[in-house]
């Protein structure tokens, strides 16, 4: 694919094959126009470039009044566009707000529980409002921003939304939300090389590797948090079978907003690339959550979670029955086994020109299976090819 300076961008006009933001997101489909909106947020979000084999034309829509189907699918990309937009402008502002914090905290020993409180009042706005595509915008890599950051932000994505998933009232939602955010608040206090580094550590690094839950628990509970995100952060490295530390605490005897932290903090580190691995996709990331469970893991949360975004989460690729290859981007909340696919490959390994939304609960379109991790690094080569 090649580069296309946005900058260079023309409102009106359309790509004559799809366009990308990266390897694994579609930012327009041939025949949806570049819109004003889209050209300001990209400007804010400081994208340089976008990719794509195709080249800007004067606005030629293929679909009429007449074509019910058609116009469908253009409103649909339309609303995929504008939702997906808003999402990753809310997951960037809520990143520059955790730099701050954690800035702030580092620089002045300054940590402000209303703002905190707050922000995590908006993200479970936002969860609620726009669940499948926060999920799926948590797994775009920011290169620019501190990986600690970035990892406490997603964590806390996908916590509060297991949360959700599991009703808890208003203001455990936003305990579990601090918890979540500050739960490696400890780890600042460490040379980043311990956390960062891909050699095996000494005894000595792993002692002070766990030693970041104490220092996070006694730092919040200094500045007078409550005393539940306090023990949250203090047994977020805990196991449910007693392997986990600083206590070996073992199945209900770790809190609940714990148990949770320890989930979303795996999922968000599985599906992150670190120096000694690639990312895992959403399914592989499941399937590795699933293999924990009663040990590393509380059962009953991890079938909560798998229950509500499937064993192919958003992100994650797949064949069809058909022999085409595509990628999930929306759950079906009606059967979680059966959400909605932008379909990239045919049968032949094609590229699709308009990649088709599907959806899967139909008989012509059912997933086969997920792609291994090996096929799936293959696809991304070709897609940023």
């Amino acid at each position: 694919m090649e580069k296309h300076l946005v900058i260079a961008l023309a409102e009106g006009k359309v790509f004559s094959l799809p366009a990308y933001l990266d390897e694994k997101f579609i930012l327009l489909s041939p025949e949806v126009p570049i819109s004003e909106l889209l050209l300001e947020r990209l400007k804010r979000w400081s994208f340089s470039h976008v990719f794509s084999s195709g080249e800007q034309s004067e606005e030629k829509s293929n679909f009429t009044t007449d074509n019910d189907s058609g116009s469908s699918l253009l409103e649909s990309e339309l609303k995929e566009q504008t939702a997906f937009a808003k999402a990753f402008d809310f997951y960037k502002t809520t990143v520059d707000f955790a730099e701050l914090l954690f800035t702030d905290f580092i620089n002045k020993n300054m940590l402000s529980a209303k703002e905190i409180t707050d922000q995590v009042k908006k993200m479970i706005d936002v969860i609620k409002d726009q669940k499948n595509y926060i999920l799926r915008i948590t797994e775009m890599e920011l290169a620019d921003k501190n990986y600690l950051v970035v990892h406490s932000v997603r964590t806390t994505i996908v916590g509060l939304a297991l949360g959700i998933f599991g009703k808890l009232p208003p203001h455990k939602l936003i305990e579990l939300g601090m918890t979540c955010l500050l739960h490696e608040l400890g780890m600042v206090k460490l040379p980043p090389q311990l956390y960062m580094s891909n050699k095996i550590l000494t005894p000595q690094e792993k002692r002070a590797i766990s030693a970041h839950t104490v220092l996070g628990y006694k730092i919040l509970k200094s500045a007078n948090f409550p005393g539940s995100v306090c023990l949250g952060v203090l047994e977020s490295h805990e196991n449910v079978d007693g392997t986990g530390y600083p206590r070996n605490l073992s199945g209900d005897k770790i809190s609940l907003y714990a148990r949770i932290v320890t989930i979303a903090s795996s999922y968000s580190a599985l599906s992150s690339p670190r120096p000694f691995r690639l990312a895992f996709d959403g399914h592989h990331t499941v399937l590795e959550l699933l293999k924990g469970m009663g040990r590393r893991y509380d059962e009953q949360l991890v079938r909560l979670l798998v229950a509500n975004l499937s064993v192919y989460p958003i992100g994650t690729y797949v064949q069809l029955v058909s022999g085409a290859k595509g990628m999930v981007i929306q759950a079906n909340e009606a059967n979680p086994k059966e959400p909605m696919v932008r379909l990239l490959f045919n049968a032949s390994g094609e590229r699709y020109s308009e990649s088709p939304l599907v959806k899967t609960d139909n008989s012509d379109f059912r997933i086969a299976k997920a792609l291994t991790i090996p096929q799936v690094n293959e696809l991304r080569k070709i897609l940023k090819a």
